[in-house]
């Protein structure tokens, strides 16, 4: 009987893909026939995966292991173990690469240390050919009669020696692609694991571009490179985004996680010519308190971050995503304040406000007593409280990452949000003091459509006594409008008479002088056609001289939505 190997991943998201799977896969070229690979989400019942894995018969199971899954994967494993004993259960990833290797014995009989293409390969000699002694494999933990036995490690592989993972693009149709062209950090900030090797290796640049070149021919959508620091090599990144740029397919999106502070001159000119939409950039700024930053050992020069976000934002064609981190040593709730109003002020497209993980192998973890951090005893290992903010407080947190997901990060209520910012003293108090009548109201205990998202807001500035109201409800309908061609309004709204300029409105889509102003893109659609997939809609505020200029002004007035395949245009117009 042959050997059957199953590679299994169970991601984040459906949305997801995996690398790591992948790569060990296209490195085990001899084996590759003996070798299946299955991936799932977190999303998909513990019923439903160990069936589908039961079908592939495997006498071998490898799990990929992280902290948004090894809950789930421990539970299978437990259950494969039992309804199959003689299966060999081998799990990799950082979730299960840290002593005291618990896992071994009750869920797993071999742990892969680190980086895996080379041990894997190895491995599946093994268990196909018997040979080598698994005593002389390296990199290994395992569990065998005599208990648990840690092997020594393996010298890390020359990323240039290992195969590109994506011989094919086969079952990743509308799923992100991950990517690497290096691998380790040059940083050793405490709460992350990627520091461990203080050194970084490349992929060459050639190879690299090869790479690139394939997902663009291919048309794959999002591409997220998953450098710790992508510009730690300010040549280089300069390189590969010029690649990019000049290779761009008007189609494929390009995700890179950046230092701020590293950027230079001659990235901000080049990022000029860069498509909208082409490039995305995620920089993690953590914390702005200079003892936090300190303590961590994040290296971060803040006044060049601020200055390099600044000019990024101004470039006005870069997705920018800036990352927060709660429960840090010596970030009190007033000093997170802080840190999340000096980076609201720069004004990212997306900030993530993320609470602190202490991972197996980080300097943090092993230093949480110092910093009286206490935390979940399973993963993700989220902070619970510190000797500088209370579990009360980050509570509080939560709610305020709740409110910013749907308020700010969403894009939705652009021009109701830039009111509300300006009736508080900082974006803070904002989204905190909203947060306080969500709960209050109840809203907290049940999911909401994006409607209901509208109605709540307007609730909310309902018992503002410094709120226009008026304002509002004109600010609240031009957001609706912008997202989507509402075709009802909702009770709270005053409904537009369009008897009086029906007339107006039919010899505005056909006149066409304003067919190829406004719809050339939308050249295939009938006047008539156009006026139900475009609307025009009655507003007593100049809306767009607010959101562009900040200026509020009575000015009855008519906009022309225009719902183009990836965005909406609006126009001021006369009838």
């Amino acid at each position: 009987m042959s050997i059957n190997i199953l590679l299994c991943a169970i991601n984040a998201k459906f949305i997801h893909s995996s690398l790591a799977l992948r790569s060990l896969y296209a490195n085990a070229t001899e084996y590759a026939s003996y070798i299946d690979m299955l991936e799932f989400s977190i999303n998909n019942s513990s019923d439903f995966i160990i069936k589908e894995l039961y079908s592939k018969s495997p006498q071998v199971l490898c799990f990929s292991c992280y902290i948004w899954n090894i809950g789930l994967v421990k539970e299978i494993a437990g259950i494969i173990k039992k309804i199959s004993p003689e299966i060999k259960i081998v799990m990799g990833g950082p979730e299960v690469s840290f002593p005291p290797f618990e896992i071994l014995g009750e869920f797993a009989d071999i742990i892969v240390l680190g980086e895996g293409e080379g041990v894997f390969n190895e491995l599946c000699e093994y268990f196909i050919k018997g040979m080598p002694e698994i005593s002389k494999i390296k990199g290994i933990a395992y569990y065998w009669e005599r208990g648990i036995t840690v092997n020594e490690l393996s010298p890390l592989p020359d990323l240039n020696s290992l195969v590109f993972p994506y011989k094919n693009l086969d079952g990743l149709t509308n799923k992100i692609i991950y990517y690497e062209s290096s691998r380790g950090c040059p940083f050793s900030c405490a709460y992350c694991i990627s520091s461990i090797t203080r050194s970084v290796r490349f992929l060459d640049i050639d190879i690299t571009k090869e790479h690139i070149n394939f997902f663009l021919k291919n048309k794959v959508k999002l591409i997220k490179f998953v450098d710790r620091t992508f510009n730690c090599d300010a040549e280089r990144a300069l390189e590969i985004w010029k690649y990019i740029i000049a290779n761009d397919n008007n189609l494929s999106s390009f995700h890179f996680e950046i230092g701020a502070d590293l950027l230079i001159e001659e990235h901000i000119d080049l990022l000029r010519e860069a498509r909208p939409g082409l490039i995305q950039f995620e920089m993690g700024v953590q914390s702005t308190n200079p003892n936090t930053l300190k303590e961590i050992c994040r290296a971060s020069d803040m006044e060049k971050l601020y200055e390099n976000v600044a000019k990024i934002k101004a470039l006005d064609n870069i997705h920018l995503h800036l990352d927060l981190i709660a429960g840090l040593p010596f970030e009190s709730f007033n000093s997170f304040k802080k840190s999340f109003n000096d980076c609201f002020d720069l004004r990212p497209d997306m900030l993530q406000l993320g609470f602190l993980k202490l991972l197996k192998g980080s300097d943090l973890r092993l230093s949480a007593d110092k910093y009286g951090i206490k935390y979940r005893d399973s993963a993700p290992y989220e902070v619970l409280f510190t000797n500088h903010i209370n579990f009360h407080e980050l509570i509080k947190l939560k709610d305020v990452e709740h409110i910013l997901e749907i308020y700010y990060n969403s894009g939705i209520f652009i021009a109701t949000l830039e009111y509300a910012l300006k009736i508080f003293d900082t974006a803070f108090d904002f989204f905190y003091n909203f947060s306080v009548f969500w709960n209050k109201e109840g809203f907290h205990k049940m999911p909401h459509s994006r409607q209901k998202h509208y109605e709540i807001l307007f609730q909310y500035f309902s018992g503002l006594e410094r709120a226009d109201i008026p304002f509002i409800k004109d600010l609240l309908k031009f957001d609706m409008f912008m997202n989507e061609n509402v075709k009802n309004l909702p009770y709270w709204l005053p409904k537009t008479d369009y008897t009086p300029i029906i007339g107006q409105i039919t010899g505005f889509f056909a006149n066409e002088n304003n067919r190829e102003m406004y719809f050339s893109k939308l050249s295939e659609y009938s006047p008539k056609q156009l006026s139900r997939i475009c609307h025009i809609e009655r507003f007593n505020y100049n809306i767009l001289d607010w959101i562009n200029f900040g200026k509020k002004e009575f000015s009855p007035n008519y906009c022309l939505f225009v719902y183009e395949k990836l965005k909406t245009k609006v126009y001021t117009i006369d009838l």
